[in-house]
C-alpha cells in the first residue's frame, strides 16, 4: 500500500507540470494571414532545424519562420490548395504516413525479429498431406485428423517416412520428391507449417498440423545456419519428365563435351549463350538473379551453394528438368536485423502475418471506443442466414429485421439493414454452411475496417505528432508550388527582367586587376647585379631581348627566361606583392632575380552577360525573393504573441 501511494503522489506531483507543456504545445504563438500556428508546430520545427552540438537564435528563427508561413497564406490565398495535383500528393504522404498509425507495431516488431530470427535458419523438412476442404464438416474433419494421427504412428513405429508418404499423401509432388521438401526457410511455407517446423528439434516428428489444404504430418531431418544469398550462371541441357531415354541421354553427352570446353578455358558465358537450353539466362551469359535456399529447387540449389570460392563451377547437375553446370559469382552473408528489416517487413505485408498485427490493432480499437455489438440484432441474423445467402444466392427478408444498430463504438454505429447491404452486396466472403461462423467473420471483417477508418479519421486530432507532420506535408507542397511561380520560374522565363537586373548590378559582377607585363628571370643566385646592368644598357633598344639572351644563354644555355603576357590579381603572389604601376622594377620570382617591365594596369571592368549568366541568375532570384517578401509583409497581418513567446523561449532553454 505504501508503495502504491507513493507512485500516485509522484504522478500527481508531474501531472501540472505534463499539463503545463500541453497547454504550451495548444497555445497560439504567431498569427499570420489570420492563420493561428501553436507553440508546439514551432517549438518541433525549431529542433528539427537544430544541428548537433550547435545552438540557434530563437528570435532569428521566428523570422525566417514567420516569413515561411507568409508565404504558405499566400500560396492558400491563391488557390494553391484547392488543384488536383496538390490533393493528389497530400494524400499520397497522409496515405503513407497513416500506416505507421494505423496497426499494431509493437506486435508488428515481434513478428519481424521472430522472422529474422528464424531467418536465420533453414530446414530440412518432409512432409505428407491429408487433403481436407477449409469448409469441411465436423465430421469430415475429425475423420480426416484420425487419418493423419493414425499415418502419424506407423512411422513412430518404424516404417520409412518416404515409404508411407508415397503411400499416404494427397501432395502430388510426392510422386517425384517421396515428401522431402529440401531446405527451406521463413516465408516459403504457409504460417501453420512453418510454426510446426520451426518448433521441432532435429529427427522429430509432428502431431497433425492443420492448414487451409488439410492436416500435415511434418517431419525435421536437419537444421543448418542459413547459407545467405547467392548469385550463379548455369548452363543448361533440358531433360524434363517425360522425356525418353535418348533423348535423356543425348542431354547428358552434351552437357559433358561443354563442361570438358569450360576446363578447356572457353567462356562460361559464350558456351551459355550457345548452348544453354534456358533461354531466360542464356543471353546474360547464363546469369541468374540473386536466391536463396528454398527459392530455387532443391538439387539446383544444394549444388549451387556447395561452391565455395566465386568463378569455380560443379560438374554436370542432374535435376528434374535437365543437366546444369553451375558456376558461382558472388555470395552474400545474412545481413543484420536492420539491414533485413524492410525485406521482412515487405514480406510480412504480403502474408496473413500482416493480418495479425491488424486484429491485435482492431483489438485495442474495440476496447478504447469501446465496441459492443446488439445481441438482439446479431441473433436475428444468425437464425435468418442460410446457405443461399451465404452464397449471394438470396437476399434478407426485411420485413421483421430488427430496426437498431447491430455494432457501435465511439460515435459510430452499423445498422441491421446495413449490415444486411453490405453483406447481399459482397456476396459470398466465407466458405462455410455454419450461419454463425459466417455471421460473426462478416462482423469481424466490416468492424474491422469500420474502426481503421476511423482510427483513420480522427489521428490528426488523437496524435499531434502526425498533425505536426501532416501540417509540414502541406506547407512544403504550396511552399514549394508557389516558390516555382513566383520566384525559380520568373528566373528562367523573364529573360528581360534578367538582362535588367544585370544592367543595373553588372558592377557587382566584375573582371580582376590585371597588369600587362614583361619578366625578366635570371636563374643566377649572384646575377642581380648583371642583369640589372645590363637590362638598363639594352632598355628600349629594338633588340633588347635578342641582346639580353646572347649574353646570358650561351652555348644553349636557359639561364635567363623571358615570360610576357597578363597577370590577374591573385594568378601569382610574387606578382600581387609589387607595386602595379608602370615602368620596371626589380623582385625575385621563384628564388630567382628578376625585373618586371609593366606596360599597363588593367583596372577592373565588368564581365559579359554571358560570362555571370548562372551567377546573375541566383544573383536575381534573390531579388525576385527578397521584393515578394517585401509584398508579403504589406499585404498579410502577422503577430506574435510576446507572453506564449516568453514561455517558448523558457522551455527551449531549459531542454
Amino acid at each position: 500500500m505504501k508503495i502504491r501511494s507513493s507512485i500516485i503522489i509522484i504522478i500527481i506531483s508531474l501531472l501540472p507540470a505534463v499539463c503545463q507543456a500541453q497547454d504550451l504545445n495548444n497555445k497560439i504563438l504567431i498569427t499570420v494571414g489570420g492563420n493561428e500556428i501553436q507553440s508546439g508546430e514551432f517549438i518541433r520545427m525549431y529542433k528539427k532545424s537544430l544541428e548537433p552540438g550547435k545552438s540557434l537564435d530563437i528570435d532569428g528563427y521566428l523570422q525566417q519562420y514567420i516569413v515561411f508561413k507568409l508565404k504558405v497564406a499566400d500560396a492558400l490565398k491563391e488557390g494553391y490548395d484547392t488543384t488536383m495535383s496538390f490533393r493528389n500528393e497530400l494524400n499520397g504522404y497522409r496515405n503513407q504516413l497513416a500506416q505507421n498509425y494505423l496497426t499494431d507495431t509493437q506486435t508488428k516488431e515481434k513478428l519481424l525479429r521472430s522472422a529474422y530470427q528464424r531467418s536465420l535458419t533453414e530446414i530440412n523438412g518432409w512432409h505428407i498431406l491429408i487433403a481436407l476442404p477449409q469448409e469441411a464438416s465436423p465430421e469430415d474433419t475429425l475423420k480426416a485428423w484420425k487419418k493423419a494421427s493414425d499415418i502419424r504412428e506407423r512411422i513412430i513405429k518404424g516404417e520409412s517416412f518416404e515409404q508411407v508418404a508415397r503411400g499416404t499423401s494427397d501432395d502430388q509432388s510426392v510422386k517425384v520428391n517421396g515428401g522431402n521438401l529440401g531446405y527451406f526457410t521463413v516465408f516459403q511455407m504457409i504460417m501453420p507449417f512453418e510454426d510446426a517446423a520451426y518448433s521441432l528439434k532435429k529427427g522429430a516428428i509432428s502431431m497433425p498440423v492443420r492448414t487451409p489444404y488439410g492436416y500435415h504430418i511434418i517431419k525435421v531431418t536437419d537444421k543448418r545456419p542459413s547459407k545467405g544469398r547467392i548469385k550463379v550462371a548455369h548452363i543448361m541441357k533440358a531433360a524434363p519428365p517425360g522425356t525418353g531415354e535418348k533423348e535423356d541421354k543425348q542431354a547428358e553427352e552434351e552437357i559433358n563435351n561443354i563442361y570438358k570446353k569450360i576446363q578447356e578455358g572457353t567462356s562460361f558465358g559464350e558456351l551459355a549463350k550457345e548452348y544453354s537450353d534456358h533461354k531466360e539466362s542464356s543471353v546474360n551469359g547464363g546469369e541468374l538473379n540473386w536466391f536463396g535456399t528454398g527459392e530455387i529447387i532443391s538439387d539446383f540449389s544444394e549444388a549451387a551453394f556447395s561452391l565455395i570460392d566465386t568463378g569455380k563451377f560443379t560438374k554436370p547437375v542432374r535435376t528434374v528438368y535437365g543437366w546444369h553446370i553451375i558456376k558461382l559469382l558472388d555470395r552474400k552473408a545474412p545481413g543484420s536485423f536492420e539491414e533485413s528489416k524492410s525485406y521482412l517487413e515487405s514480406k510480412i505485408n504480403q502474408s496473413y502475418l500482416n493480418s495479425i498485427s491488424k486484429k491485435t490493432f482492431v483489438e485495442k480499437l474495440k476496447k478504447e471506443y469501446k465496441f459492443k455489438i446488439n445481441q438482439i440484432a446479431y441473433n436475428w441474423f444468425v437464425k435468418n442466414t442460410d446457405t443461399l445467402i451465404i452464397q449471394g444466392l438470396k437476399k434478407y427478408d426485411r420485413t421483421n429485421m430488427p430496426a437498431e444498430n447491430l455494432y457501435s463504438f465511439a460515435n459510430q454505429y452499423f445498422t441491421a439493414r446495413e449490415f444486411a447491404n453490405y453483406i447481399e452486396k459482397r456476396g459470398s466472403m466465407v466458405v462455410t454452411k455454419d450461419s454463425s461462423i459466417f455471421i460473426n467473420r462478416s462482423i469481424e471483417t466490416r468492424a474491422a475496417d469500420h474502426l481503421i477508418s476511423y482510427e483513420n479519421s480522427v489521428l490528426e486530432k488523437k496524435f499531434p505528432d502526425f498533425r505536426y507532420l501532416m501540417n509540414e506535408f502541406h506547407d512544403g507542397i504550396l511552399l514549394f508550388e508557389i516558390s516555382g511561380k513566383k520566384v525559380w520560374n520568373s528566373v528562367n522565363d523573364d529573360s528581360l527582367g534578367l538582362r535588367n537586373y544585370y544592367e543595373d548590378h553588372k558592377n557587382s559582377y566584375l573582371t580582376r586587376r590585371g597588369i600587362d607585363a614583361k619578366i625578366y628571370t635570371l636563374k643566377s643566385s649572384k646575377g642581380e647585379k648583371l642583369l640589372s646592368s645590363a637590362y638598363k644598357k639594352y632598355f628600349r633598344r629594338p633588340d633588347t631581348d635578342n641582346r639580353l639572351i646572347e649574353k646570358f644563354n650561351k652555348k644553349n644555355d636557359t639561364l635567363l627566361i623571358i615570360k610576357e603576357g597578363t597577370w590577374l590579381k591573385g594568378d601569382d603572389h610574387e606578382i600581387d606583392n609589387i607595386q602595379w604601376i608602370t615602368g620596371s622594377q626589380s623582385f625575385t620570382k621563384d628564388g630567382f632575380p628578376s625585373i618586371i617591365f609593366i606596360n599597363k594596369v588593367i583596372d577592373p571592368f565588368p564581365l559579359k552577360f554571358e560570362e555571370v549568366q548562372g551567377e546573375m541568375m541566383s544573383g536575381y532570384q534573390e531579388y525576385l525573393e527578397s521584393e515578394w517578401i517585401k509584398q508579403l509583409k504589406e499585404k498579410y497581418s502577422f503577430k506574435v504573441d510576446s507572453l506564449v513567446l516568453e514561455e517558448v523561449k523558457k522551455k527551449l532553454n531549459n531542454e
